[in-house]
């Protein structure tokens, strides 16, 4: 359900989620998002790694604005490098609202709500849409296992490579090339010894143990699940 104010959320610390306009984004750490008033949303933080955030409710002609140039970009979400700035002007504004009995207090507090939206609008000119890092965070991991066939990886050192939690990674994957990471990295697996298997007359022991695969016995049962005959036979 939409609210009533603008929402603006930043991520200190762990990861999250947030859905809107029908499609899903993770968050992390120095990730900045705001949902503009009257818009259904969902978010919440990961399980894995619970994110710590500071949070925003705004509304005004400024708030509106602001609100509208969000939505003209490709992603929702932006990555803040110089976070620093943006925690003191948070902090500030927080102070401000914590100590609002007269007419000047509040006219500070909105001049520092002022300087935190003009801050992170100057920030997003040198941000990274969400949607293509995390893409490139798989692709990262992707090109890691091409690199690694011969080991076995772990799924929480590919959601390191990615810069995700592993949750939000092995959701993502599965969402974005349909299979597992586990089920993704074998495959690339096999598909390495499919080719060893016909450009060279190595033993299919040897070719199964470069690929990582020690027992031949389940090499070999993997390798008929996934082509649907031995290596013998496509051999």
């Amino acid at each position: 359900v939409g609210s009533l104010d603008h929402i603006l959320i930043f991520c200190t610390e762990g990861h999250g989620w947030l859905e809107l306009g029908g499609k899903e984004w993770p968050i992390n750490k120095n990730d900045a998002f705001l949902i503009p008033r009257g818009t259904p949303h969902v978010y919440g933080a990961d399980l894995d790694s619970p994110w710590s955030n500071y949070w925003v409710h705004f509304r005004g002609r400024q708030g509106a604005a602001f609100a509208n140039w969000i939505r003209g970009t490709a992603s929702p979400v932006i990555h803040l490098q110089r976070y620093e700035e943006v925690v003191a002007c948070i902090e500030q504004l927080y102070q401000y609202m914590g100590n609002v009995h007269a007419r000047s207090e509040l006219i500070a507090a909105s001049g520092a709500l002022s300087q935190l939206l003009c801050l992170i609008q100057f920030r997003m000119g040198t941000a990274e849409p969400k949607g293509r890092t995390a893409e490139e965070g798989i692709q990262r991991s992707i090109d890691f296992m091409h690199k690694n066939l011969a080991k076995a990886l772990k799924l929480g050192d590919l959601a390191n490579i990615a810069s995700m939690s592993p949750g939000h990674y092995g959701m993502l994957f599965r969402k974005s090339r349909n299979h597992t990471p586990a089920d993704y990295f074998n495959r690339l697996k096999i598909q390495k010894a499919c080719e060893l298997l016909k450009i060279t007359d190595r033993p299919i022991r040897e070719i199964g143990e470069s690929v990582g695969f020690a027992d031949p016995y389940y090499f070999s049962r993997l390798f008929k699940k996934v082509m649907g005959l031995s290596p013998r036979a496509y051999r």
